[in-house]
């Protein structure tokens, strides 16, 4: 049937046209860039459908069956969406704001497998809603509701999560690596055997979370404009963030320093950021939680000089590589004599010139180990357990015994 007489037999009303629908559950549905905005759709049966650049505003789609339907482009701004079934559509470049008090109404809404890419859901009404599978790899969910939702297995890579609701949620098995969490609310959210790599968790408000098989790699505690800290596990992310603002906080931890241990660096290159997920994941192996702080960022040397010190004075040992951080053996001076308890293994790569006088001036204290010198990352990594973690055991465990 050509388009201009599915239009025709759709006028007819939804009853009509969902009567012919199961009578042709094969008939090629195509109203792309059809006019459908006001109209009385609930319930419709739109499964399978390609409705490419359709206009939907403000239309009636309670119930409405979309699924596994073509919806590029379309614009559903306004639209009544509750109770309707997007599983497996493909709702790319969806325009689903409104006037009211969410951008988006899609509460209740089943959006299973759906294809969300390059869809603006900031301050979305998704509560309840089932993003089970949904790929919302980038996409803009800053303030949205989505307490009770289901996103398990959902693809968040890269979302933008800021001040989202997600009490109650769901997000078993979901990849959330790379996600920007800040401020987010998360009361009794299910992350169990979830990604959240790499993910920025300033803010965050947390109680009752399932964390089990969660990967907790490398989350990052600090807001723009500060040095970025990382550290593996949500809750010691809040807990190291208390310590670097909370000095009462920070005098009755001593206890949890037996196995903290601090990495030092710049490390803003691709290279030198897998150069650091290797040292982390060899301090791993030898049951160290590792802190990492990111020297590269552009914040005063004072800030940098506190947080350091503070990050330090938790720490077991120190590992400090200056490559492409001039910088960072002067501030070391500044703290390094203040802490003679804790062991600090220098890195310095034989390329980098000016890294030895630097050195010097740090290397009196009896606490700071030989330097490690190594011409390429790969000489570091293969010599990571034996030139760089060790040593720094073995001279902490000295210290201990020695005090």
């Amino acid at each position: 049937m050509a388009k201009e007489q599915q239009l025709t037999l759709l006028e007819q009303g939804v009853d009509t046209w969902n009567q012919w629908r199961e009578t042709q559950p094969s008939a090629n549905l195509d109203l792309s860039s059809a006019v459908l905005s006001q109209a009385n759709l609930g319930g419709i049966n739109f499964r399978g459908a390609i409705l490419r650049g359709c206009d939907f505003s403000e239309a009636n789609l309670l119930g409405a069956d979309l699924r596994s339907s073509d919806l590029q482009g379309s614009n559903l701004q306004g639209a009544y969406l509750s109770q309707a079934n997007f599983s497996e559509a493909n709702l790319t470049e969806v325009n689903f704001s409104s006037s009211y008090l969410f951008e988006a109404n899609l509460s209740r809404v089943n959006l299973t497998d759906a294809n969300l890419q390059w869809v603006y859901l900031g301050r979305a009404d998704l509560s309840g809603s089932y993003l089970i599978g949904a790929d919302l790899r980038d996409v803009d969910l800053r303030g949205a509701c989505l307490v009770g939702a289901n996103l398990s297995q959902a693809d968040l890579r890269g979302a933008n999560l800021i001040g989202a609701d997600l009490q109650g949620a769901d997000l078993s098995g979901a990849d959330l690596s790379g996600a920007d969490l800040s401020g987010a609310r998360l009361l009794k959210t299910n992350f169990m055997d979830a990604n959240l790599a790499g993910c920025s968790i300033y803010g965050i408000s947390s109680w009752g979370l399932n964390l089990e098989g969660a990967n907790q790699s490398s989350l990052s505690i600090t807001p723009l404009g500060e040095p970025i800290v990382t550290v593996d596990y949500l809750e010691v992310a809040q807990l190291i963030y208390l310590l670097l603002n909370n000095q009462i906080i920070h005098q009755v931890v001593d206890q949890i320093t037996a196995q903290v241990a601090l990495i030092v660096g710049n490390f803003a290159t691709p290279e030198r950021q897998d150069f650091l997920e290797v040292l982390r994941e060899a301090l791993r192996n030898q049951n160290y939680v590792p802190i990492a702080l990111d020297c590269h960022t552009d914040v005063s040397k004072d800030l940098k000089i506190e947080v350091l010190f503070t990050l330090a004075g938790i720490s077991q040992l120190i590992i400090a590589d200056a490559t492409d951080a001039q910088h960072l053996f002067k501030e070391l001076q500044q703290i390094v004599p203040k802490l003679p308890s804790i062991p600090v293994q220098p890195l310095v790569q034989v390329s980098s010139e000016k890294k030895s006088d630097l050195l010097s001036e740090i290397q009196s204290c009896s606490w700071v180990l030989e330097p490690y010198h190594y011409n390429t990352l790969d000489d570091a990594l293969a010599a990571l357990d034996s030139k760089i973690i060790t040593p720094a055991y073995l001279k902490a465990r000295e210290i201990r015994d020695r005090g």
